[in-house]
């Protein structure tokens, strides 16, 4: 039911050793929720290593989310989200957002007494902690407005990510009108269910679990597992089939994300990636009616350069197709014996 497309491509590309031409194949692939072609060419490399950051993370003058400011810097939320002004957990802080970006969102900072995290100490401890603040917002807005029911937590990690702060952070969104990808989200489930009577992703689990070449690991509700033409370089999805809105989350819900994240960035700084970014997407209310879940997802950027290059082209801005110069079936790989989990059925 779920179709995984693949093609190769016949090419030629000049033989600088024998002179003339030599026969090249690249191979294309189609997500089949999204849409997107990806490409996995050969003979190149595009994702350059990790570099030294030095000064640069280094606080150099006003910071909004360190301890000695963030309190003055930031205003408190109206006392129907937040009792005291405030949401805090452990050195977690959640504070309202001063772009309008949604209807109500908000920032979350990871750590407010360190002004720059290395993804080394992102641990599942600092990931749980911002994550379930975030959350607490979340819910607190929804119950004062019930008809915002597209939410979504999203994340840049240094500016190569479109972070405009080194200071790491998270930020929400709620609306009445869904994101682009939460709108194929809905749509693509809701098609392919009334289609094939089944829900998309639990047959996309079944799917990977039985082929065993992407998936990572189940961490009970979450399934993590690497997509069959990623969006982006080293892309990770999480799904949670028994869950739809982003409010459904309890608390060790929102630990073993939590837990998976952190795996997932230690995974990161073994392969030299420095900067990424993550949105976990929920679908609504009633998404069950039509099978649609949570989905997490979570992409590498190029490492921060003075002249870097960017990992995003016209291939990705505007003809919407992905090149990756690494087998996704690999990458699965690397991360199955971080997660050391034992994949169950």
């Amino acid at each position: 039911m779920i179709l995984f497309q693949e093609r190769e491509l016949q090419a030629e590309v000049p033989d600088f050793e024998r002179g003339g031409f030599r026969p090249a194949t690249l191979v294309h692939r189609v997500d089949p929720l999204f849409g997107h072609g990806t490409r996995l060419i050969e003979g190149a490399k595009l994702t350059p290593g990790a570099v030294e950051l030095g000064s640069v993370v280094e606080r150099d003058g006003f910071c909004p989310f360190c301890a000695d400011t963030i309190g003055d810097a930031t205003a408190p939320f109206p006392e129907e989200i937040a009792r005291n002004g405030r949401i805090i957990v452990g050195n977690a802080w959640v504070v309202p957002n001063v772009i309008a970006y949604s209807s109500a969102s908000a920032v979350g900072v990871y750590d407010v007494s360190r002004h720059f995290l290395p993804l080394t100490a992102m641990t599942r401890e600092v990931v749980y902690d911002v994550l379930l603040a975030i959350q607490q917002h979340a819910t607190a807005v929804r119950a004062q407005h019930p008809e915002l029911i597209y939410s979504s937590v999203n994340a840049n990690y240094l500016p190569p990510s479109g972070s405009s702060l080194i200071h790491p952070h998270i930020q929400s969104s709620h609306d009445s009108i869904p994101l682009g990808a939460q709108s194929r989200l809905l749509l693509a489930s809701k098609q392919h269910l009334d289609s094939y009577g089944q829900p998309y992703f639990e047959e996309l689990i079944a799917l990977e679990d039985a082929q065993s070449q992407r998936m990572v690991a189940h961490m009970d509700p979450f399934v993590w597992l690497v997509p069959f033409a990623p969006s982006g370089f080293y892309e990770v999805w999480a799904l949670a089939p028994g869950l739809g809105d982003l409010i459904e989350l309890s608390d060790p819900d929102v630990y073993q994300l939590a837990s998976g994240l952190a795996l997932v960035l230690a995974t990161y700084e073994q392969i030299g990636v420095q900067s990424f970014n993550f949105s976990l997407i929920g679908a609504t209310p009633d998404s069950r009616d039509y099978g649609a879940s949570l989905l997490f997802r979570i992409v590498a950027r190029s490492p921060m350069e003075p002249y870097y290059r960017s990992d995003v082209t016209y291939f990705e801005r505007l003809c919407l197709e992905t090149m990756i110069d690494y087998s996704p079936e690999e990458w699965a790989q690397t991360l199955r014996s971080n997660f050391g989990t034992t994949m169950t059925g």
